[in-house]
Formats: C-alpha cells, sequence, structure tokens
C-alpha cells in the first residue's frame, strides 16, 4: 500500500470528522450538546492532525518529485509543480484555519469564516486528482471539484448524525430528516458528477471490467448503492418513527462504515492510473456484440435469441401462474426462466475474444507506419492475401487455401486488438508472427491494412458531407512549419477543421493558386501536401496556408488509399496517384467529402467551401477519431 493512498485517505476521514464536530458543536446542536467544550478540544486536535498529515503529503510528493530535478538544478523546483503548488496552498488555508480555532471565535461571522476556510481545504482535495491535473476541460474539472467536495459533506454529515445520536435527545429524529432534505439533491449531484467524471477516466466498458480502476470504482459504486440503502431505510423509519433508536443508530452507523469504505475506495482511485490510459488485458474468451455476431452468423444468432426469448417468456408465465398458490415455486421457475434464456442467448449474441482485444496502438495511423505496413505486407503476406489483398495469393492458389479477403468490410467488424492477436499468434491455417515482426512492425501492418478496408468502404464518401456521420479517420502526417518547427496533422483537433489538397500532377497547380488569392476569412486550415520543387511555384495569399513538401511521396501513397469512389472503384489497384484529391477534415479529424480531379464535380468554389464548412461548424465532437480506441 503506498504512503500518498494511506495519507490521503487518513487526512480525508480526520478532515470529514473535523468538520462534522465543527458544524454540530456550533450551527446545529450547540444547545443541545451535552459535551460542546469537549467536542471543540477533539475539533482542534483533529485539525491539528490534518495539518500533520498535510505536511507528510508535501514531503512525500516533493520525494517522489525530487528525482524528476535535473542533475545541478535546485531542489526547489519541485515547488513549481502542480500537485505540490495545489498541496502548499491547502496547508496554508489549513493553518490559518487551525490559528482561528485556537483563537475560539465566539462570534457567528468568524464561525462562518473558519468554516468556509475548511471547505477550501476539502476543494483542495479534489484539485489533486487525476481529472483536474490531467484535463483540460474546465466542466470536467468543476465536476471532479464538485464530486470531491459533496463527498467530503456526506461524510461530515453523517459524522456529525452518528455523534449527536449519542445524545440521547429526540431532536435526532428531526435532524435526520432535515439532514435528508439536503442529502437527497446532493447525492444525485454526487452521482451525476461521478458519471460524467466515469466516461473520462473509464471511457469504455472493457476499462471499467478489465483494470484495477475499473474494478476498484466498480467497488466504490457497491459500497455507495449499500449506503443509498442504508439510507433508504432511515427514510422509512422517519415515515413511522418509533422511541427506539436503536435500529435507526444501526442503520447510520452501517452507513458511516460503508461510507468510510467508499473515501478508501476514492483513495486508491486518486493513486491508480485512469482506465483510459491504462492497458486493457481482457479476462473473457469471449465479448458481447451483437450486430457482429448477427452479421457472421445471421441464422445461430436468430435462434438463439429466439429460445432465450422463449425461456423468458415461458418463466414469466409460469410465474404469473403460480405467484399466489405457489410463490416459492414461482420465483424458483422465474429466475430458472431468466438464467436458462441468458445462457442460451448470450453465446449468439458474443464473438471470442483475446487478452489483446481492447488493446490500444503503439503506433499512430499516419502516412509512415502506412507505407513500413505495405513493405511488410509485401515481404510477408502477398503469397497468401495476394498483391491487391483480395485472398488469391499463388500459395494459397497452390495449396487451395481460403484467406481472408482483406478488402470487405467484415474487416472493420473487429477490434484493432483482435487483429493484433492472430497477428501474432494465427488464426486458422495463418501462422503466428510474434517471432518474426516486432510489435510496433506488427501494428504497422495493421494500420495499412485498415487503410487498405477502409479505402474500399471510402466508396461512399462524396462531395457532400453526411451531416453527424463521421466514421472515415485522416492519416495523420508530420511536417515541418518553419526553422525546424515541426508538427502534426492530428495536432489541430479540437481546434479548427482542415482542408487538405494532395497534388500529384504539376497541371493541378493552378486550383491551389485560384484557392489562394481569395482566401481571407476561410474557415479551415489549408493544407497543400505536393513535390518539393513545385511548391515554389506557389505564391501565398492573404491567408496563410500550409505548404507540404512530399520528399518520398509517403504521404501522397498513403492517403492514395482512400482515392476509391463508386465511380472509379480501382478494385485491382490500377491507378494509384489521381492528379489531384481534395478532402473536407473535420476539426475532429474524420474526412466528410472527397473530390478527385477527374470526377464531376472535381472541387468546389471558395463560396461553396466556406458554406459546407459552416454546416458542419454546429456539430459537437461524436466519437473520438483516434483510430485504435473502440468500446
Amino acid at each position: 500500500m503506498e504512503a500518498l493512498v494511506v495519507l490521503r485517505g487518513l487526512q480525508t476521514v480526520l478532515l470529514s470528522l473535523a468538520v462534522g464536530l465543527f458544524f454540530l458543536a456550533h450551527f446545529i446542536g450547540h444547545h443541545l450538546l451535552e459535551k460542546k467544550p469537549a467536542a471543540l478540544i477533539w475539533f482542534k486536535r483533529l485539525l491539528a492532525l490534518v495539518c500533520i498529515l498535510q505536511l507528510l503529503r508535501i514531503a512525500n510528493v516533493a520525494w517522489a518529485t525530487q528525482a524528476l530535478v535535473a542533475p545541478g538544478e535546485s531542489i526547489l523546483r519541485v515547488l513549481q509543480t502542480y500537485g505540490v503548488k495545489v498541496l502548499l496552498l491547502q496547508a496554508a488555508v489549513l493553518w490559518l484555519a487551525l490559528v482561528m480555532a485556537c483563537l475560539k471565535p465566539q462570534k457567528k461571522t468568524a464561525q462562518w469564516f473558519l468554516l468556509f476556510l475548511l471547505l477550501l481545504v476539502m476543494l483542495g482535495m479534489g484539485l489533486s486528482g487525476h481529472v483536474v491535473s490531467a484535463s483540460e476541460a474546465w466542466l470536467l474539472s468543476l465536476a471532479a471539484m464538485t464530486h470531491v467536495l459533496l463527498a467530503q459533506l456526506w461524510l461530515s454529515g453523517i459524522f456529525a448524525l452518528l455523534l449527536w445520536a449519542h445524545q440521547q435527545h429526540r431532536s435526532w429524529a428531526q435532524a435526520i430528516s432535515r439532514f435528508s432534505i439536503g442529502a437527497l439533491p446532493g447525492m444525485l449531484l454526487l452521482l451525476i458528477t461521478g458519471v460524467y467524471m466515469a466516461r473520462w477516466s473509464v471511457g469504455s466498458w472493457p476499462g471499467l471490467l478489465a483494470t484495477n480502476y475499473g474494478v476498484l470504482l466498480l467497488l466504490k459504486l457497491v459500497l455507495v448503492v449499500g449506503a443509498l440503502w442504508c439510507a433508504m431505510q432511515l427514510r422509512l423509519w422517519q415515515l413511522q418513527p418509533t422511541a427506539d433508536l436503536a435500529r435507526p443508530r444501526s442503520w447510520l452507523s452501517i452507513e458511516a462504515g460503508l461510507a468510510l469504505g467508499v473515501v478508501s475506495a476514492a483513495s486508491f482511485l486518486a493513486a491508480t492510473v485512469p482506465a483510459s490510459h491504462d492497458t486493457v488485458v481482457w479476462p473473457f474468451a469471449f465479448r458481447w456484440a451483437p450486430v457482429l455476431a448477427w452479421r457472421q452468423d445471421t441464422v445461430t444468432t436468430t435462434q438463439s435469441l429466439a429460445i432465450g426469448a422463449a425461456l423468458w417468456i415461458g418463466g414469466g408465465l409460469l410465474w404469473a401462474w403460480w405467484r399466489k398458490r405457489m410463490p416459492f415455486r414461482a420465483i424458483g421457475v422465474l429466475f430458472g426462466g431468466v438464467v436458462a434464456g441468458a445462457a442460451v442467448a448470450l453465446p449468439g449474441i458474443s464473438i471470442p475474444a483475446y487478452p489483446s482485444t481492447y488493446m490500444h496502438s503503439s503506433v499512430r495511423l499516419d502516412a509512415p507506419s502506412v507505407i513500413a505496413g505495405m513493405a511488410l505486407y509485401e515481404q510477408h503476406c502477398v503469397a497468401c492475401h495476394g498483391v491487391h489483398g483480395h485472398g488469391d495469393g499463388p500459395v494459397a492458389k497452390l495449396n487451395k487455401l481460403q484467406p481472408a479477403n482483406l478488402t470487405e468490410p467484415h474487416v472493420s467488424w473487429h477490434t484493432h486488438g483482435d487483429m493484433f492477436w492472430w497477428l501474432s499468434h494465427g488464426k486458422g491455417q495463418m501462422p503466428g508472427f510474434s517471432q518474426v515482426l516486432s510489435e510496433d512492425d506488427r501494428w504497422h501492418l495493421i494500420n495499412w491494412l485498415i487503410a487498405l478496408s477502409l479505402g474500399y468502404e471510402g466508396r461512399t464518401i462524396t462531395g457532400t458531407p453526411a451531416p453527424f456521420n463521421p466514421w472515415l479517420p485522416s492519416i495523420d502526417f508530420r511536417f515541418e512549419m518553419d526553422n525546424n518547427n515541426f508538427i502534426s496533422l492530428s495536432e489541430w483537433r479540437g481546434l479548427h477543421a482542415v482542408h487538405l489538397i494532395i497534388v500529384n500532377h504539376e497541371n493541378e497547380l493552378q486550383r491551389v493558386r485560384d484557392l489562394l488569392k481569395g482566401m481571407n476569412g476561410f474557415p479551415a486550415q489549408l493544407v497543400v501536401v505536393s513535390r518539393p520543387e513545385w511548391l515554389k511555384y506557389l505564391v501565398k495569399g492573404p491567408c496563410e496556408a500550409i505548404l507540404v513538401g512530399d520528399v518520398n511521396g509517403d504521404i501522397a501513397r498513403a492517403w492514395s488509399y482512400y482515392r476509391r469512389s463508386f465511380a472509379a472503384p480501382d478494385m485491382l489497384n490500377e491507378e494509384l496517384l489521381v492528379p489531384r484529391m481534395e478532402f473536407l477534415i473535420d476539426r475532429y479529424g474524420f474526412v466528410r467529402a472527397r473530390w478527385r480531379s477527374d470526377e464531376t464535380p472535381n472541387a468546389l468554389s471558395l463560396n461553396e467551401l466556406k458554406v459546407v464548412f459552416d454546416t458542419l461548424a454546429p456539430e459537437g465532437e461524436i466519437k473520438s477519431a483516434a483510430i485504435h480506441q473502440h468500446d
């Protein structure tokens, strides 16, 4: 167990207990609390312990960070890190609160100010979490801080009620009622902010089920559900209160224990790599994928669903028939029907899975990777899968094998982790290449396969973007801006759209010149890729266009996989380089429209392009353009 986890969890609990004592002594039960002086003494002691724990946290983080300081630099460099700055600010507020507590504030204004300082310290616990420190979205950071603050206030309220319950005063029941009124919207907001943060920190269902972070989050959720169950029991008791306070006190004690478990799980989560940034090692031999199961074997899927539905309906009918005469048998039959129906239906809507099924690629989908993958394919795969990937290679024909046609849509049905597993360990008669190709080489090969398959599917892309339907990711490439300052196409994602023009014939430069003349106010970044020797003939206009010299032609060859249309399907790869291609790339990295110089229309006028880009502007991010991310 890491010291950071222990210190953070212990500090959170003691701070919440201190706030609960302070609030109880000054604002709720001050006229009913028999041992108010003792409560205030314990409040100051707890606050002093929290200050000491804060110093230990600072020392722990500074010790862990000092290893990153370059030789010869001052150790004070660690004070410039975000985490240490937050902890130092939190410590300053804590010590100010301790000084005020020792001065024994009597006026309500001073007491409210002291409570405000304590709430600031609670808020600081949220500032040091993964979400706030790693995310640039202000709404996500606000949700994280609100979530942590509400969780500590919930724990403080439970502690205060539990301490009040031991005073044996009947007004405790009224206090529970008042606390419930404020706790209900607070818990709802706590759950909403928790779900919102989980979308960022977990990212996908596989990450929730197959990572340490996801398992801890599920455990935390179970504890929260248990605490809500206890709260519901207390609510039911309020509707029919009795003189015996033992039962509600027991429910509150259990809720307090579960709340401590939630804090412990949250402390571990704060020191655990988020699932969205961790490698998902899938533990099951199957995954739930009804659409893909239907596409691969419609008959089996239909039969499984039909039999499963029959068992569910049969169990429901028997339950309705027997539920009054034989209730136990009715429940057993209903349970058996549900379990049997699920056992029959689930295999029909599942497909095989592997440990690497949800693995993220170590290589991005960019032009150098696609070209490297093409070379590896020609070296290792052509004999069976054929020159063009149609599964008609000479070895396959000679031995009457049936390799997969890599140009068909079924390629996109599988995750890239599936492909990585097959490429590493083999599939059917195909041998594994884990001893022949490095991990990066295997991902290069998969990137080429993705570009090939998506290129055939990309025939549906036209000059008119389909609204709210991004699916074709752009192929990234890196280029020099000026003075050895390099940038990648993907670095504009989330900022603005890109209009990409790839020129493969010198005569097509005139189209670029026409655009450059009047592009002032153009709503997208213009990027022109061409041979370096041709670019000197282009004169930039009022818009600062990006001119990329494609020295080896790798960018043009990689993007040539997206050249196909229904008018020019080019199934045999007879025309690799179109004289000019234009691509409309939205601000999230998806190709939304394409124009070829040999088709009609072969381009849009400047005003027409502005209209098209303006129609895409209101769209928010629908999904990530990171090609290796799958749910």
